[in-house]
């Protein structure tokens, strides 16, 4: 959706955005034409490999534009743009989905490729998906694999976990996926029985959704009036998140939901782009003032 990405974040010359999770530039390369000449982006994503990769395909493309490329987390957008002479910016994209050379780079987020069982995105950082898998108590599995994955088989897939590591460590995603599979019954249908556990294993290793409710009302901050956030999410779990805390800082009177319903992929796009089918685009503009707390994970989420 990155047509309707760029036309939602209403980018002009001269304006100061934020690609919250650059990975290989794909959005960045259209945001720099849209804010040259004068603009400034700056680039975040926790991720090593896609910075690299992110400043291999955009070098050739700044122009007139400032590009900085940052390694960390967008969870630290405050920090990250004050370090570069900013306060404000006026427009952000969150893109929370893989791309696909994650899924192909060997580390375990796809059960379809057999590759060590990391699933980190900044590999020098917190805990593996096999420590998780090997370690943790059975009912703490049979929790992570419900509540992150919404996966009804939940606690037979741990039972199932808990019985192969009594016998052998689970290391790699083929183990695990052949787990899953065995005790979901087999494959039916054409969803991957593991793919649920998979989701779920990744977001617990990441902590992704404490970290998305954390960086949607500061990133609201950090908007100059009429500044706009662009959130691209892929499963339930996270539009929930998105639409709550979008939803629930809109009754303050400080934001406006471009889209009170979330823009989906066209039919062209998902036969060009099968993995974008579950792709859900929410827009905000910037009203007044808002100042973001700690405290607002409990009250909004």
């Amino acid at each position: 959706m990155v047509e309707e990405v760029i036309a939602g974040l209403d980018l002009n010359p001269g304006k100061v955005v934020i690609d919250a999770t650059i990975g290989d530039g794909g959005h960045a390369i259209k945001i720099l034409k849209k804010i040259n000449p004068g603009g400034v982006l700056i680039g975040i994503d926790r991720d090593p490999d896609a910075t690299k990769k992110a400043n291999e395909n955009l070098s050739h493309q700044k122009s007139n534009v400032q590009l900085v490329i940052v390694h960390d987390s967008y969870s630290h957008l405050g920090n990250i743009i004050e370090s570069h002479g900013y306060h404000r910016v006026d427009a952000i994209l969150l893109d929370l989905g893989l791309s696909s050379r994650q899924l192909s780079f060997g580390r375990g987020f796809s059960f379809l490729e057999d590759a060590p069982l990391d699933m980190r995105f900044d590999s020098t950082q917190g805990i593996t998906a096999a420590e998780i898998v090997n370690s943790y108590p059975k009912d703490e599995l049979a929790n992570i694999i419900w509540k992150f994955g919404e996966e009804r088989a939940s606690r037979r897939i741990a039972d199932a976990i808990w019985q192969a590591r009594r016998k052998t460590k689970i290391t790699t995603t083929r183990q695990l996926a052949d787990i899953v599979t065995v005790a979901k019954g087999g494959r039916r249908g054409r969803i991957h029985p593991a793919t649920q556990t998979f989701q779920a294993l990744r977001i617990a290793v990441n902590e992704e959704l404490d970290t998305l409710t954390q960086t949607l009302p500061q990133a609201i901050e950090l908007l100059n009036p009429q500044g706009r956030l662009a959130v691209i999410s892929y499963h339930s779990l996270e539009d929930r998140i998105v639409k709550h805390i979008f939803r629930d800082i809109a009754k303050t009177g400080s934001i406006q939901l471009i889209t009170k319903k979330p823009i989906t992929p066209t039919r062209e796009e998902i036969q060009n782009n099968p993995r974008s089918r579950s792709a859900k685009l929410r827009i905000i503009t910037k009203l007044s003032q808002f100042k973001w707390q700690t405290g607002h994970k409990n009250k909004l989420v």
